[in-house]
């Protein structure tokens, strides 16, 4: 089995996160699990339920959503929380950065924060703090690259 990329993991997590009416949460990754601290109350709040994903966690929630899935034309909204935490994800993924942890705990006032950790390759470690407007951002220009990439092989597709 490949892999697991942060891009598809978060998506999914965010997917179940929002099912599931949660709205703060602290991310933490190790190897191919996710323990998620997550709570009902927006952030600044406290985080009392405790989920855990596998690798076959994670298959069997996308597997489910997209048999679930019905307009496929639906627009795409770059700031639900799967999207965002997807648009991280992909960002970890394109910089060869691993994913430790994410969380929108400590969040307060009008527009949502992430505070977000990692670790390179060498072993250092990088924490930083993005708005909702950064991530949205990030999401716009991970989907043009995805357009760019699909164009490029479209002639093979007929």
């Amino acid at each position: 089995m490949p892999a697991l990329s942060n891009a598809r993991a978060l998506r999914v997590i965010g997917q179940d996160l929002e099912t599931r009416g949660l709205k703060t949460f602290d991310i933490r990754r190790q190897r191919d699990r996710f323990e998620v601290h997550c709570g009902y109350q927006a952030p600044p709040a406290p985080t009392p339920v405790l989920l855990e994903y596998s690798a076959a966690d994670i298959d069997e929630l996308e597997s489910r959503a997209q048999s679930n899935r019905r307009d496929a034309t639906a627009p795409l909204d770059l700031l639900s929380l799967s999207q965002m935490l997807r648009s991280l994800g992909g960002y970890f993924d394109g910089k060869n950065i691993n994913l430790v942890r994410i969380s929108n705990v400590e969040s307060a006032g009008a527009e949502a924060r992430f505070k977000i950790e990692g670790e390179t390759e060498r072993g250092e470690r990088l924490t930083d703090e993005r708005s909702a407007s950064a991530i949205y951002d990030m999401g716009v220009n991970m989907y043009k690259q995805r357009g760019r990439a699909t164009e490029r092989y479209a002639r093979w597709r007929r």
